[in-house]
């Protein structure tokens, strides 16, 4: 059994949850002159239990003539038809030179 304050609690809530589900640890958090309160776990989480987040998806690269211009873009970076700036405060002279 371990004893903590809030402020403990609230520093490092992950350990102490971690104690109580995997060690099977009774955490007791002594709240000011409130009294004792125990963190207890009542149930084991079910892993299919949580809703997967969805992926949220930008529908404009779904457009066939986005998807073209990514891939002719691509194609004229491996084909050595770009500007390389070397150097951002000089921007201009990489371009026109």
């Amino acid at each position: 059994m371990i004893e903590i304050t809030t402020t403990e609690l609230r520093k490092n809530i992950g350990k102490y949850l971690t104690l109580v589900i995997e060690k099977k640890e009774q955490v007791l958090v002594r709240y000011r002159d409130k009294g004792v309160f125990a963190l207890t776990l009542t149930s084991q989480p079910e892993k299919a239990h949580r809703p997967k987040k969805k992926e949220k998806r930008d529908s404009y690269f779904e457009q066939p003539e986005v998807l073209q211009s990514i891939r002719q873009g691509k194609a004229d970076i491996e084909a050595g038809r770009c500007i390389t700036i070397n150097d951002p405060e000089k921007i201009w002279e990489s371009i026109l030179s």
